[in-house]
């Protein structure tokens, strides 16, 4: 008998007036299984991200948590019960510290109290590089520490799946590598993670499968490199029709994801 998935969506439907986002969306997350999802602006990725914390409700189907049905459950208990994830545009307490901020994830999300809580905020804090910064109010962040204390909240939570919706954008090279450190090191402990992200190279480096939608559809699900050399995909996600221009840049993440598993590798 196989072990029941972490994660499930069956049959999700969402439509805003005449728009659809969701046309029958199924797919399952594993314990521990890290998922990449592309597609084109107005594709409904963050949709499916309301969806699946709650702050959406779907018009068909179901979502559930490691066999539970979450259709009635609110967004609130949602986080409690295991589902953390970050929004495009940061949404601190801007009037609050950054370890206020991460204090009230611990508390509210984690059901934390006391030393208990002020403990895992602080490791929290170090795990995303923002110790430094701790006692600095939130609405005076630059972008990095923006993005960063959006994660630091999110893992606050204690989640046993994490939804990082697009939190490389507008970062440079180099802090995007920071980035994906921060979410490397914390797969470790176990935790599950749906990525949606325009910076490709994140997602290559980072998930162990890539998921395409686009007009409410999956039209791709299956490893980083086959997803992405699918034509369909490149002429909707990547802009680019098959040919050498597309498979050089493909190669270029595909060779760069295996020479980083080769060194894990190596260093294991």
């Amino acid at each position: 008998m196989e072990n029941t998935p972490l994660l499930e969506l069956v049959g999700i439907v969402k439509r805003f007036n005449k728009v659809s986002v969701a046309e029958g969306l199924a797919f399952s997350v594993a314990e521990g299984e890290a998922v990449g999802i592309v597609g084109p602006n107005g594709a409904g990725k963050t949709s499916l991200f309301g969806v699946i914390s709650g702050e959406l409700r779907q018009d068909a189907g179901e979502v559930r948590l490691g066999g539970e049905l979450l259709n009635k459950r609110d967004s609130a208990d949602r986080c409690r019960m295991g589902i953390g994830r970050t929004h495009q545009i940061p949404r601190p307490f801007q009037q609050m510290t950054v370890f206020e901020n991460v204090l009230v994830a611990a508390h509210q999300g984690a059901g934390l109290k006391g030393r208990s809580a002020s403990d895992l905020a602080a490791s929290v804090l170090y795990e995303t590089g923002l110790y430094d910064v701790a006692n600095r109010l939130a609405g005076r962040l630059g972008l990095l520490h923006r993005k960063r204390l959006e994660l630091a909240r999110a893992l606050a939570t204690k989640p046993r799946i994490l939804l990082l919706d697009e939190v490389a954008g507008g970062l440079t090279d180099p802090e995007v590598n920071e980035l994906i450190t921060i979410v490397l090191n914390a797969r470790k402990t176990g935790m599950a993670v749906i990525w949606i992200e325009h910076a490709v190279r994140a997602l290559v480096e980072t998930v162990d499968r890539l998921i395409c939608i686009a007009g409410g559809l999956i039209i791709g699900d299956g490893k980083p490199a086959q997803v992405l050399a699918m034509s369909d995909v490149k002429e909707l996600f990547l802009g680019t029709e098959p040919g050498e221009e597309g498979a050089l840049h493909l190669e270029h993440y595909t060779s760069h994801r295996q020479s980083d598993n080769s060194e894990n590798r190596q260093g294991s």
